[in-house]
Parts: structure tokens; C-alpha cells; sequence
């Protein structure tokens, strides 16, 4: 039995993700990680692996660190130097507005191998700042 999965989400552009631009992670109820025990997405400082300082210390969003479904039952997770008006607090991951890469690292606990085979890691779409 795997323990842990950890898929890559890059960008949909194929670009290396920047802290001068905004994401947003979007992802069907159907296209969630399948997850036995729980997922989260945690942003980190590409050059040091560290987690980006934020005033709010919030580094995650997943089951196991907060979130909130839309009523379709998907979620979408934004990475971004301010809070939109309309986005859930717990769905957003302050980043400092930099000039330097980030990652963003997708862990699936106790993953459903089986789900797994077929089930392709959601993508960070650039918003316009």
C-alpha cells in the first residue's frame, strides 16, 4: 500500500510558476485527488524548499488544512499577492510578490492506486494581475 503520492502541478502554460503572477488550481468534485486519507496543495519558495511567509501563516489548502468546496462540490485553490473579493479565505495561498520561482507540491495520502492510474494532477492557470 502507498502511503503518500506527491503529483507535480505545473503550469497550464508550461511555464515555471513566478510570485510576480497569480494562479488559480481549479478542479471538478470528479477530478479531486483520490485521496483514502486526505490531500493538501502546500506553496513553497523554490530556491530554499521553504514556506512563503505570510502574515495569516498559511501555507496550505486541503483536507487535512482547511478549504472550501463551491456548491458542485469542486474547488479552486488561488495563489495570489491579495484576496479577491469573492474568494474563501481558506482557499487562498498568499504569496509575496517577488520575482522568484515557486512550487506548488500536491500530497495524496493513502491514495486510491486504483483511481490513481486514470487521474490526471490539476494545473496553475496565470491570472491577470
Amino acid at each position: 500500500m502507498e502511503e503518500a503520492m506527491y503529483p507535480n502541478v505545473t503550469t497550464s502554460d508550461g511555464e515555471p510558476m513566478n510570485a510576480m503572477n497569480d494562479y488559480v488550481i481549479k478542479m471538478s468534485k470528479e477530478k479531486l485527488p483520490p485521496a483514502k486519507a486526505f490531500w493538501s496543495l502546500t506553496l513553497y519558495d523554490k530556491a530554499n524548499g521553504f514556506f512563503i511567509p505570510n502574515e495569516r501563516k498559511k501555507y496550505s489548502v486541503g483536507e487535512n488544512a482547511g478549504y472550501k468546496l463551491n456548491e458542485d462540490g469542486g474547488i479552486e485553490i488561488y495563489v495570489a499577492a491579495e484576496k479577491s473579493i469573492g474568494i474563501p479565505e481558506e482557499n487562498w495561498l498568499p504569496l509575496n510578490r517577488r520575482d522568484e520561482e515557486i512550487d506548488l507540491i500536491l500530497r495524496v495520502y493513502v491514495p486510491d492506486l486504483e483511481r490513481m492510474k486514470n487521474w490526471i494532477a490539476p494545473k496553475a492557470e496565470k491570472l491577470k494581475n
